[in-house]
């Protein structure tokens, strides 16, 4: 809690005055791990204040700061292109620990992309920086970063050497360096397979992760416990760990650890021959991988680096130059005319044979980037794939329009997914029963009369976001409402969404129990034995427009899912008649934003809509909503599923 407050006095003082500036990059640093959106902040404003002054060297420093949060969240583009603008400060201002600070960072950017080779040149960069300045800090970070390498490359006996050099200097590691150390114990173990001791510093590393709040490293050494624990074929164990890296991952926006933990997830289910399970997860992981890696963002880092090679060449080559020119000067008496034609002669040459190497590399780098391209346009081909054969999964447990029809046949569906697949989604139910002490659990038919005594459930359902992640929360909750009505004797549209909520928060719970999806709905029953409808509704309400005007049913305010205030859902019962209108709907029509001004279409809007055309056949109303919402649309991007349901008496 003290923490807590000395952050808040040490932010508050920061806006209310600028301060120095030292102290706000110090601040940035110390905030880096507990909070890092306000460390980027805090380097924007630095760099803004210091643009148009000779402040080089703490200019640099912002954009080293920069350079750490966008290679925290994936951004490899941008880290790559902080990082190289502040080595060329730090080179030109002769600041060799923050350059070494620099290639090592730089090497974690090689490391992500699988450049073992460039990622060891850059630590060992770093490492000779440090041992110079005797940094012994920097020593520290760098033989640690070395460690790892090795481990990834599975050279044991290389990697035991540099754990041995840190070994030696162990009562200098402080802080964040434990978790590091820790952590690459551990992965060493795992390596030779010695999986008690593994786990052991990896328990050590977890501690100091929590201690001091290291959220990306929380998220990575759950995998790694999940690792071991795959490798003894403790599946349980490791499933759990999978699952507490993707939740603290998917809450911090940690894209690169979230594309690790689902990887790791598709091999356990593989192995274990769950491949229902593996193929949803690999989908959630395609468009993970899409961001990631896109192919404009690899062309820009590949471009930005082989900049950055050039320029570090060509300072190369005005230095040879220098040189010359001065024993030039110094020996210029004792030169004859042809010395100095055969000098000549001989730079010709060199830089011939320079631009030949030049020439030589850039046709490489141009093959490899057209590979690149191919690879990922297979890859993008790969994702589509996936998405519309998830599309045919999702359609499954959507109830038929002949079976809607067959139950409500005045009725129609305007359902319009923002993407292939949709967080929105409609469903329904008959149940052989009526209403006298609320529904009574029959057997399903397949088809019904709405002159017979089926009572008819129907509903729609918004889901928490849309594409892929909607999509995959929509199969959970229908899933829920299918089993909700299995498990109660007497059945009231209220009462399913209450077993409901149990079962989705059930579904998403974790150890942390951070994960608050689920979805809003509006639930109906008709009884047209009796003309008596039941609604309860989770955020979202009912309309009924009667004789032209319109009659609002305001469902309760909480979702399905875990929410702060929870209580039972109330169950509404209203006498219909014949030529009424009823209207159930997700926010996406409503919320849409388009007309000639670019606003949202808002609910007034769409009530007054729905009064006009309640007049006309079901078939026709549809129609209606159709073009109302292409035209207001326009060229606008779509921003939400659409599903708008319409049942007339």
């Amino acid at each position: 809690m003290n923490k807590i407050f000395l952050l808040f006095f040490s932010l508050i003082a920061f806006i209310t005055s600028k301060g120095n500036i030292d102290e706000r990059l110090s601040l940035a640093n110390e905030l880096r791990y507990s909070n890092p959106d306000s460390s980027f902040n805090i380097c924007c404003s630095v760099e803004e204040e210091l643009q148009n002054t000779n402040e080089r060297v703490k200019i640099a420093e912002a954009k080293l700061c920069k350079g750490r949060y966008f290679l925290l969240k994936a951004d490899i583009e941008k880290a790559t292109e902080q990082f190289n603008s502040a080595i060329k400060t730090f080179e030109a201002e002769n600041e060799p620990t923050k350059l070494a600070k620099c290639y090592s960072l730089k090497s974690l950017i090689f490391l992500r992309l699988d450049d073992y080779s460039k990622s060891i040149n850059h630590l060992q960069k770093a490492y000779n920086l440090y041992l110079k300045n005797d940094n012994v800090k920097g020593q520290i970070s760098t033989l640690t970063n070395l460690s790892l390498n090795y481990i990834h490359l599975k050279q044991n006996d290389s990697t035991l050497l540099y754990l041995n050099k840190l070994k030696k200097i162990e009562n200098q590691i402080k802080g964040t360096s434990k978790y590091y150390y820790f952590q690459n114990f551990g992965l060493y173990h795992h390596n030779i397979k010695n999986y008690n001791q593994a786990i052991k510093y990896f328990n050590l590393a977890l501690k100091v992760a929590e201690h001091e709040k290291m959220t990306d490293s929380k998220t990575t050494i759950h995998m790694e416990f999940a690792q071991v624990y795959l490798a003894q074929k403790k599946y349980l164990k490791a499933e759990q760990h999978i699952y507490k890296s993707i939740a603290i991952a998917s809450n911090n926006s940690l894209m690169h650890e979230a594309n690790e933990a689902y990887l790791l997830l598709i091999k356990l289910y593989e192995e274990k021959k769950d491949f229902k399970n593996a193929f949803l997860a690999k989908v959630l992981n395609d468009s993970i991988e899409k961001e990631i890696y896109n192919i404009e963002r690899i062309n820009k880092i590949n471009e930005l680096e082989t900049e950055l090679v050039l320029t570090e060449k060509q300072k190369i080559i005005a230095q040879q130059e220098l040189e010359i020119k001065n024993e030039q000067v110094n020996t210029l008496n004792a030169q004859s005319k042809i010395s100095q034609l055969i000098f000549i002669v001989v730079l010709c040459i060199l830089i011939i044979v320079f631009i030949v190497i030049i020439f030589i590399r850039a046709r490489k780098l141009s093959n490899k980037i057209k590979h690149q391209k191919i690879l990922l346009e297979e890859k993008n081909n790969e994702i589509t794939d996936s998405i519309t054969y998830a599309k045919r999964i999702q359609s499954a447990i959507l109830p038929s329009i002949d079976y809607f029809k067959t139950n409500l046949p005045n009725s129609f569906i305007f359902y319009k997914p923002k993407d292939i697949v949709a967080g929105d989604f409609y469903w329904m139910k008959t149940i052989n029963s009526s209403f006298e002490g609320g529904l009574k659990v029959g057997e399903n038919q397949s088809s019904s009369s709405p002159q017979g005594k089926n009572v008819v459930l129907f509903a729609a359902a918004d889901c928490t976001g849309h594409g892929v992640p909607g999509a995959m929360v929509s199969v959970v909750c229908s899933n829920a409402l299918n089993q909700s009505i299995e498990k109660i004797d007497k059945l009231t549209p209220s009462s399913i969404l209450d077993i409901t909520r149990d079962l989705v928060k059930n579904r998403f719970k974790t150890e942390d129990n951070n994960v608050k999806d689920g979805m809003d709905i509006a639930l109906c029953s008709i009884d047209y034995a009796t003309k008596k409808l039941q609604f309860s509704g989770a955020n979202n309400p009912l309309y009924i427009v009667r004789k032209g005007a319109l009659i609002e049913i305001k469902g309760d305010k909480q979702h399905i899912g875990k929410h702060h205030k929870e209580s039972p859902f109330t169950n509404h019962i209203v006498d219909i008649e014949n030529d009424d209108c009823i209207y159930l709907f997700s926010d996406g029509y409503a919320d849409q934003f388009g007309g000639p001004k670019g606003k949202k279409f808002m609910y007034k809007q769409f009530k007054a809509l729905l009064v006009k055309i309640a007049s006309e056949p079901v078939d026709k109303q549809k129609e209606i909503l159709f073009e109302t919402f292409k035209n207001w649309k326009g060229e606008l991007e779509q921003i939400d599923d659409v599903c708008v349901i319409g049942v007339k008496i």
